[in-house]
This record gives structure tokens, sequence and C-alpha cells, in this order.
């Protein structure tokens, strides 16, 4: 960590993404950078800009390497880097490199968001209370949102190493190195920024004007594209639900719930597969995505089966599809919306994901990455009335979402085995299968190669590997 927080103060924090242009980085440089509005402004959006990084959510933590890890694509044995990444064979250096980087790039953009925070309070004359609050409140958010997700990446299986020393959590811009924290206690500080963060949102335009917040200010307009009051809530139910504080999961994520048939509508089925501009991410119901402007850039790359050669490809086989999907192939609008197609590749026929496949138009939904989505608050409301006894309870929210997907409702006997194919089906190219599993401590995972079969997997492979110069500092 000592590096990497020295390598941004000195390089990246005032130039490597050209957030701030101002000269180098020393003491005057950040005074000078936060003494307007428009500074603060460009350091929050420029962290949200780069969770857009390679080795972050634009590919390794969305559609790449964590579908991998949670057996998702069915990987031609010429790709040897993907190959282990589908065994967990992490001792070998492309994945050491790849693991490194994204422990450098979210360390890094938490430095930034300490920044920001510090600044807040240090130049608290320079904000007005709206901008004061909202500024404050997504740099908090984003905070725990990245910490949360370096927990779930390289922390321990929460439900049976809870108290075994995890990784650091940084609360301040500083070279010095901080301790690590048993994971009990890394929870705790992720909760207390996100509900921080909900507080300081409590005026959040989204509350009364939707995700189109204040169309009179751009910088608090399309409010799902930026960490707003119902997103943190979200995250919080994620947050709780992951060490297992179900009734304050369930208290978050009905917070959600109850809104959003105003705010975050379920996208219907013409939305979803109409015409040459289909809304293939379900736009209307993310709670927070980032913008990326290279989503048909990741098509071309993994997806396209027209043109990429089997070692290229990361696809889904079509008869691991069609079982999946329960053979509902003309009734479920996941498959009619983004997995229609298909393409034979060396003899063996895929489904071809095109869920960030351009669109014709210029949409903003073909440049949104979705992170957080109402569908998962759902789920986890079904998963924790199961919990408590009270699967009565919890197949209305479960069937609420099979029938906003074209497909019937089950009985309430029968739900609860129906939750990981939906977690199967609902995230595809997102990265939520494989933190799923972990939080659940599942022993097999569907398999990508036979739609029969499941995949063994040890409770270690689900903890990546600290890179090596940190265990040196820490």
């Amino acid at each position: 960590m000592k590096r990497y927080i020295y390598l941004l103060l000195v390089t990246c924090l005032f130039g490597c993404s050209d957030w701030l242009n101002v000269q180098p980085s020393d003491r005057v440089a950040e005074e000078s950078a936060f003494s307007t509005i428009a500074g603060f402004k460009q350091a929050l959006n420029g962290v949200y800009v780069d969770l857009n990084a390679t080795e972050l959510y634009g590919q390794t933590l969305t559609c790449e390497m964590l579908e991998i890890l949670a057996q998702r694509y069915n990987i031609n044995q010429e790709n040897k880097e993907w190959s282990a990444f589908m065994t967990y064979d992490f001792a070998g250096s492309y994945i050491s490199n790849r693991v490194e980087k994204i422990w450098e790039k979210a360390y890094n953009l938490i430095a930034n968001t300490n920044l920001i925070i510090k600044n807040c309070d240090e130049r608290r004359e320079v904000l007005p209370d709206d901008y004061y609050q909202m500024i404050k409140g997504e740099a908090l958010a984003l905070r725990g949102f990245l910490h949360f997700d370096l927990f779930r990446l390289f922390g321990p299986v929460y439900g049976v190493d809870s108290t075994l020393e995890s990784i650091p959590y940084y609360k301040e811009f500083a070279l010095d190195v901080q301790p690590t924290l048993i994971g009990t206690e890394f929870m705790k500080n992720v909760i207390v920024d996100l509900r921080a963060a909900k507080d300081l949102l409590s005026t959040d335009p989204i509350i009364t004007n939707g995700v189109a917040g204040d169309p009179s200010d751009k910088f608090k307009s399309k409010r799902n594209l930026r960490l707003n009051y119902y997103a943190v809530q979200g995250l919080l139910s994620r947050a709780y639900m992951y060490i297992g504080e179900l009734d304050s999961a369930l208290v978050y994520a009905q917070n959600v719930i109850d809104v959003h048939e105003r705010i975050f509508p379920w996208v219907t089925r013409n939305e979803a597969v109409a015409g040459t501009e289909p809304d293939r991410v379900f736009s209307s119901e993310v709670l927070f995505a980032s913008q990326n402007r290279n989503v048909g850039g990741l098509y071309n790359s993994f997806f396209n089966g027209e043109s990429l050669k089997i070692s290229s490809l990361l696809g889904i086989r079509n008869d691991v599809a069609k079982y999946r999907f329960d053979n509902a192939e003309e009734s479920d609008i996941r498959v009619l919306s983004f997995m229609k197609n298909k393409a034979t590749v060396s003899g063996v026929d895929y489904r071809l994901f095109n869920k960030f496949e351009s669109a014709v138009g210029d949409s903003i939904y073909s440049q949104m990455m979705p992170l957080v989505r109402v569908s998962e608050l759902y789920l986890m409301v079904s998963e924790i009335y199961y919990e408590q006894g009270q699967k009565s309870k919890g197949a209305p929210y479960f069937n609420a979402l099979r029938e906003n997907r074209g497909l019937s409702g089950v009985s309430t006997s029968s739900y609860p085995s129906y939750l990981l194919d939906e977690w199967w089906r609902e995230f595809i190219g997102e990265g939520q299968l494989f933190y799923y599993y972990k939080r659940t401590m599942a022993e097999e995972m569907h398999s990508a190669t036979n739609a029969y079969n499941e995949t063994s997997v040890k409770l270690s492979n689900y903890v990546l590997p600290i890179p090596d110069g940190e265990t040196k500092y820490n």
C-alpha cells in the first residue's frame, strides 16, 4: 500500500486522468484544486470516471474475471490465463499481476475519496450546504463501496472466518500504512461509511424528482449514475446481508423497494426487446451504474461470437444457457433481450451474450455498467424471509421478479430451491454471482461446461491472494 499511495500523491492525483488541471501535487496545488466548487466536482467526477478502469468495473470486476471465477463461461483450454482463473490456480505470474492491479487501482481511488472528504471539512467555506452534503456523502459512499468489494475479493469467507485478519481500511489520506483489520471490524467501517453517506444524502434530488435529479444542475442530474440516496441503502442492505445481520438488511432493502415503482420501475418487455435500440441493461431498474463509453468495446473484445476465435471468446454454452433458463426461451425477457442470438464456434454451440453490444442510437443505457440493481434487493428479501422461516412472506418478492421477467410464479414451498437459478440468470456479466456463492459458502457452482453438472469449489478459492508487496508492509 505504501508504494501505491505514494505514487498517487506524486504522479496521479492531479494528473493521470486529467481530473484536476493544476500545478504539481504539493500542498499549494491541493489548496488550489479545492479552492472552488468546480475543483471539488472535478475530483469527485474523476473517481467515478476511473471506476471504469479495466482493473475495476470496466472489465475485471464485472463481465470478465469475476464471471470466470463464478464458472460462467466455457473457457477454451488454449487460453491459459483464463483457464487459471477457472481452476483457481492463483500462483502464476499472470494472475498475480492482475490481482495486484485490482488492489492498486482500488486503493488509489480510495485515497482520492479520502482527499475529497478531508477537503470538504477543511475547506467548508467553499461549499454551500447542498454541495457539501452531496459531495461528501458520495465520497463516503464510494469509499465504503470500494472497500467492501476489496473485502469481498481479498477478505475471508465471512461465515466461517469473520475474526481473521483481512485487509486495511483507509479513512485518511496519508502515506502511512494502516494495520489490517479482522473481518468484523472491517465491515463495521464499511457500514459506518455507508450510513454516514445515507444521512448526508437525505436531501438528494432523486427523492423528489427520481433519477433525473435536478435538471437545472448537471452535477445533480442522472442520479443513477452516481451513488445516490437509494443506491447507498441498497449497498447497506448488501453489506448487512453479507455479515448475516438479516433484520438490518431487510430494513434497507425494503426502504428502496417501497419507492422503486416510482423511481426504479421494472423494465417493460417492449423496452427490453424493442426494435433497434433495446434496453438490454434494464436501465430503469438500476440503482447505480458507472457510465462506461467503452461497453461496446467489451462486447467486441470478449462476446462477439461472429468474429472472435474460440480462445478469445467468453461464451456461455447453448445447452447450459437453455437448461439454466429452464427452456423459457420464448418468455424470459433476459433471453430475448441479451441472450437471443446463437453461434457455433469450433464446433460448440454458444449463446451470444450481447448485453453490452453498442446500440444504434446514443441512449444513456447503452453506456451503463450496472453495479447495484433493484432485483438484487428482491432476491435478498426473499432469501431473508426464507432464512427466518417465513417463506410465505418471501415468495411474493421472489415471484415479483420472475413475473417481471416473463415467467410464472412458483409455489411458496418451492421458491427457495430456485434462488440460485435466479442469481445465475439475473446478473450475467455483472460480477455478482461470485459474491453470492462466497456469501452463501457454496461448495458447488453450476458448471460452465455441462448443463447437468456442478463444479466443486473449496472455500479457499473465494479468497484472492493479497499482493506480495502488501504483506511486507502489513
